[in-house]
């Protein structure tokens, strides 16, 4: 695969099928451009544009820095934001969120990952100022400005509160919904919902019927999202750990269709094992199976270590957990090496995927709870209590309402409801009351244990804040039954549910095999940590009890050996010759502590067991324990260990050997002392 070096140009070519077009028309003439891919026919699963990602509050798409003679400089990802995807998320979920909030996390998160990284991301002015719509000339290749048709005018976002009320729509900063207008116009500006769900009345136009040429545009940005780039890293984690372990790697894809993005990468995926083993390893040759278990085994860890800092880094940045950590959070880049280098261990990772943590906004409480942006899927990186929440609507009775404080109060009730819940201590009930004033959300405690009768929960809601009509309203409830109340459990979640994710993520990258996947994997793994708990001593290491639990059954080695890193054929015998059983004992330990409430060995003892202010401070152990295992496991790669415990074994005879020559020599001594004393 030295085409990496050998053949730059083919790496850098426009994909046959595609054209890039400048994401700001105002670029067409710049010494380097920043540009969209765009295929010249829409692929028939994919469209036009190469959708990398979707995300909470935008989307990722393919593109390139490209030069004036047309040759690609490098590849990235755009990031544009967009927030019509929260239309479909829980009403709990979208009242947390306006314009104004999706605007300050999306400058919040540029900053992280800025700082993470600043060589990975390319800034262009729009972090944090709204540029102009942009849309694509099908015909014509080009970004274009879409323009109003009777003043031919540029459509623009409008930001004006006070113009948007007297035109009866939603305002800005306040909602989640956007309109175009031309500001030349003012009050007599047609108004363009830029959303299907955007509420519209007489003041609004579609924008079929404000452009002119709409048929021949496709939508890049349409409404004038905050937008950034970053360095676009094409391999997967999931198939790069696969490729570490003897593995080939499928691709990227637009679609059904494989994109040919370089001579390099496209070798990568069809190169023969044996290839990419003598062109990304270190150790070959003499060191043979043993050399390149060990290696693997390093770069392996190495890949998870990546990992957990990612995801410690940006969330000691924003102070917000991610909350949607899997094998997808992450890309893999793969740097130029020279000739004859290993390029495996020239990987870059990096976090490609922000959190979907949001915060719920609670008057009165210290403590803050979380919800997933888009928590209705179901995923092996999220644990139980983290999946799909319980929602539903009940019967509300309210027994009493307190006040505290000077201008807060209590409700405290019982809510009645079919649905089979299942709380934990610190799980929050959001219900949604209406009054005749309007609308009004609680947030309450539960405790199942003070409830009547089967199918009930007592409430006691935080102290919250309202004014006096509202307060009288619920006043006046006491003891009126209130029929289809919505509510929904919201679980108490932290960096922990990261922590878990990336206990997952430790066993997909070190355990998993063609012959054992992950569910298995991790279901083992899960078993271990219990047993571990069974056996938990304080007084004895946790290392020290795997180490005792596998020696004494050997279906633990079988299904959580260190064979398991490679997809050679390999016992777990052969296997623990090359890598000592102790420093394997010390990375299933590693992996154990990560699971919350497993046991006392868990860094955690639940998902919400984080302080705020310092949630990063979850991930510090497993990230330390993962140094400390790195540099353990580098030696095992320049010192001849295999030597060693030769060398180490004929010492340990000798010494034996000396011990009972020399408790013989003092035994005679000491009877010819005797022998002599009675003489």
């Amino acid at each position: 695969m030295n085409s990496q070096n050998n053949d730059d140009h083919a790496e850098r070519k426009v994909p046959d099928g595609y054209c890039v077009v400048p994401i700001d028309p105002d670029q067409e003439e710049a010494a380097l451009r920043i540009c969209v891919l765009f295929r010249t026919e829409p692929e028939k699963a994919g469209g036009r544009f190469v959708i990398l990602r979707n995300m909470l509050l935008g989307r990722a798409i393919l593109g390139c820095v490209v030069d004036s003679g047309g040759t690609v400089q490098d590849w990235v990802e755009i990031w544009l934001q967009d927030v019509s995807g929260l239309s479909g998320s829980p009403a709990v979920i979208r009242d947390c969120y306006s314009n104004d909030v999706a605007d300050r996390q999306w400058e919040e998160q540029f900053q992280a990952a800025r700082a993470a990284g600043a060589g990975q991301i390319v800034s262009m002015g729009w972090e944090s100022r709204h540029p102009l719509p942009v849309f694509v000339d099908v015909k014509r290749r080009v970004a274009v400005h879409p323009c109003e048709s009777k003043s031919g005018q540029v459509l623009q976002l409008c930001e004006d509160e006070a113009l948007l009320a007297k035109k009866g729509l939603p305002g800005y900063r306040s909602s989640i919904h956007r309109y175009l207008f031309v500001p030349e116009l003012g009050e007599d500006s047609p108004f363009v919902p830029t959303a299907s769900d955007a509420p519209r009345n007489e003041a609004t136009v579609e924008f079929d019927q404000a452009v002119a040429e709409a048929g021949d545009l496709e939508p890049l940005n349409p409404a004038a999202g905050l937008l950034h780039a970053r360095r676009y890293s094409p391999i997967d984690l999931e198939s790069f750990a696969d490729v570490l372990g003897g593995g080939r790697w499928s691709g990227v894809f637009h679609g059904a269709s494989q994109m040919p993005l370089g001579e390099f990468l496209r070798e990568l995926s069809q190169a023969s094992a044996l290839q990419r083993l003598a062109e990304g390893h270190l150790l070959l040759g003499g060191d043979g199976q043993a050399g390149r278990l060990i290696e693997v085994f390093h770069l392996k860890l190495r890949l998870l270590a990546d990992a957990v800092a990612a995801v410690r880094a940006a969330v000691r940045a924003t102070q917000r957990p991610l909350l949607n950590v899997s094998a997808d959070s992450f890309r893999v880049g793969l740097g130029e090496a020279g000739q004859g280098l290993p390029f495996l261990w020239m990987a870059t990772l990096a976090l490609a995927e922000p959190g979907e943590a949001v915060e719920l906004p609670i008057e009165g409480s210290e403590l803050k709870y979380y919800l997933l942006g888009r928590g209705e899927r179901a995923s092996i990186y999220r644990p139980a209590s983290g999946q799909i929440p319980v929602r539903d609507r009940g019967v509300v009775r309210i027994r009493q309402t307190v006040s505290e404080g000077e201008d807060a109060i209590v409700v405290e009730g019982t809510l009645q409801t079919h649905e089979r819940l299942h709380l934990a201590a610190n799980d929050l009930l959001w219900m949604r009351l209406r009054l005749g004033s309007g609308s009004v959300d609680l947030y309450s405690t539960v405790d199942a244990e003070q409830a009547m009768a089967t199918g009930e929960v007592r409430f006691r809601s935080v102290a919250q804040r309202f004014d006096d009509k509202c307060r009288a309203e619920l006043k006046a409830l006491e003891g009126v039954p209130v029929n289809g109340v919505p509510f929904e459990v919201v679980p108490l979640l932290s960096t922990p549910c990261d922590l878990y994710a990336l206990g997952v993520l430790a066993a997909r990258i070190l355990l998993t095999h063609p012959q054992q996947s992950l569910p298995v994997a991790l279901d083992e793994l899960l078993s271990l940590a219990r047993e571990c708990a069974e056996y938990y001593d304080e007084g004895v290491s946790l290392a020290v009890r795997v180490k005792g639990i596998m020696d004494g059954d050997e279906r633990w080695a079988r299904s959580l050996g260190p064979h398991r890193l490679v997809h050679e054929e390999m016992t777990p015998e052969e296997a623990f010759s090359y890598v000592p059983l102790d420093l394997w004992a010390e990375t299933l330990a590693m992996m154990v502590r990560m699971f919350p409430g497993v046991g006392p060995d868990s860094v955690c003892c639940d998902y919400g067991d984080a302080a705020p202010g310092g949630l990063h401070k979850v991930l510090e152990p497993a990230q330390n324990q993962l140094e400390d295992l790195l540099v353990r496991s580098r030696s095992l790669i320049v010192v001849d260990w295999a030597a060693n415990r030769e060398i180490h074994a004929v010492i340990r005879r000798c010494a034996v050997g000396l011990t009972e020559e020399g408790s013989a020599d003092k035994g005679s001594t000491k009877k010819g002392s005797a022998s002599r004393s009675r003489r």
